[in-house]
């Protein structure tokens, strides 16, 4: 408990989670302004080179959905950095909290949490389609298909626009403040002129019993709404006169009027955030992440196994018809489709590790904010915000450096758009590498296209040829980088 005698508040972080709270900051605008060009950048590439037609796949699409959601993101958090974190000691206090940037921050708050549950849903799709490509190949196609893959990318876009978007409009509204500063321009306190906030004040005061919703603990903090950080001073605290230079019209994103006097619709909010958002994903993403890495093992003792060269159990070979038998051998196509795949699943499973990562701690501690209410909000969420936040835009910009280290068609296609010609003369490049990309992506897209007419070499002579390394079995539908 708090030290006074008569303070009952729970002390549920100490003074080092302030310490890192306060030296983080002033790095913070500059650490995700830097990781936001870079994820921008990357993201760009990433649509690009995915959309290509040889890129062509189910798996693909979803990789280009999750792009497209992590790219807006990033597009959007950059003005937001910029000008509560970089230009925050430049602007002056009416141009820093502007009704202008209120309205921004309410769009913030929306925008970056829809557009992040967006991502976090098609990644625990990528998963489950990942798993049964893994784990039943033999009805991936069926489930799997490019129609029932864009189908399911957009249900992702319009269902999570649904869920997120009215709950978080609703919490909030813009109010306006007199902000009273001394001469040096510090914040001496901040007096609500919104009538639905004085209405609330007066109601609370009336009521000593009550439990007045704190101007801070409003839902856009999960997104580290910083100007929404200081809790302003209670009217009752009048400072003199002759302390006050200068009044101030400023606007900040606040309550709503309904959220005031609806506490379990804030409760509600949290809970969708911290459970439906974040814990669930997180909890199915650990099952099939586990269960990928026990379809690669089982694939890689299956593979060994049939690799091997039998031998009868007493160290004599068997034998049938008076010769030696021989286990049946995979060829040499189908052992390294067999790779791929598995190369392509270790990848897919970094990504989900990393997503598990950076969105776990997340979803615990909005989930422990919900049970323990407003001080562990003040003292802990607040305080980690922009630990978050970084994590979670570096979650979103990374996959592009995966991509490049763990997919060998990535890095041909990635090579064959980008490479300089004059490189060239001094590293060439793999042509037999480019063009089997290519056939192996135009391959997919005629299986795609017309599955039935695919297995006719004398209509598709030129692919048969170019695809030498591809199978037309389930495998050429598991592989997609």
């Amino acid at each position: 408990m708090a030290g006074g005698s008569n303070d009952t508040t729970p002390l549920y972080c100490g003074t080092g989670t302030d310490n890192f709270h306060t030296s983080y900051k002033n790095m913070h605008g500059y650490v995700s302004l830097v990781v936001c060009i870079l994820g921008t950048i990357a993201n760009t590439l990433n649509i690009i080179v995915l959309t290509r037609r040889e890129m062509r796949s189910p798996t693909n699409a979803i990789l280009t959905g999750l792009a497209v959601a992590d790219l807006a993101v990033m597009l959007e958090y950059i003005p937001y950095t910029v000008h509560d974190y970089i230009l925050k000691d430049s602007l002056p206090r009416e141009q820093k909290l502007s009704y202008g940037w209120a309205c921004f921050i309410k769009f913030h708050s929306i925008f970056a949490q829809v557009l992040h549950t967006i991502s976090i849903w098609l990644t625990v799709t990528l998963a489950v389609w990942r798993y049964i490509a893994v784990g039943h190949p033999q009805k991936n196609r069926v489930w799997c298909g490019m129609r029932t893959t864009i189908i399911t990318i957009t249900t992702a876009y319009v269902v999570c626009v649904l869920v997120v978007s009215p709950s978080l409009y609703l919490i909030t509204a813009i109010a306006e403040f007199m902000d009273q500063l001394d001469v040096e321009g510090n914040l001496i306190s901040s007096i609500p002129m919104s009538q639905y906030v004085i209405d609330y004040r007066n109601e609370m005061s009336a009521a000593p019993n009550a439990t007045p919703t704190s101007p801070t603990a409003n839902a856009t903090q999960w997104l580290n709404m910083s100007v929404l950080a200081t809790t302003p001073v209670p009217p009752t605290a009048v400072p003199p006169a002759s302390l006050v230079v200068r009044n101030v019209t400023v606007y900040r994103l606040y309550h709503s009027d309904l959220a005031l006097h609806n506490t379990s619709l804030l409760t509600a909010t949290f809970l969708i955030y911290s459970v439906l958002i974040k814990l669930i994903p997180c909890i199915a993403l650990t099952i099939l992440s586990v269960r990928l890495i026990m379809a690669l093992l089982e694939a890689k003792r299956r593979r060994k196994k049939l690799t091997s060269k039998p031998a009868a159990s007493n160290g004599t070979k068997t034998l049938v018809n008076g010769k030696a038998a021989e286990r049946p051998r995979k060829n040499s196509k189908t052992l390294e489709k067999e790779k791929q795949t598995d190369r392509t699943t270790r990848m897919l499973l970094a990504v989900l590790l990393l997503f598990l990562i950076t969105e776990f701690p997340q979803g615990i501690l909005g989930l422990l904010n919900s049970v323990l209410g407003n001080d562990f909000l003040m003292q802990c969420y607040l305080r980690l915000s922009d630990l978050m936040d970084v994590l979670a835009l570096i979650n979103s910009s990374i996959n592009f450096i995966l991509y490049c280290t763990m997919s060998k068609q990535f890095r041909s296609t990635f090579t064959l758009l980008f490479r300089p010609k004059f490189l060239d003369k001094w590293l060439p490049v793999a042509q037999d590498e480019l063009a089997a990309s290519r056939a192996d992506g135009l391959q997919r897209s005629v299986v795609a296209a017309a599955p039935d007419k695919c297995q006719s070499t004398h209509k598709l002579p030129q692919v048969v040829t170019l695809a030498a390394t591809t199978t037309t079995n389930n495998a050429t539908e598991v592989t997609n980088l």
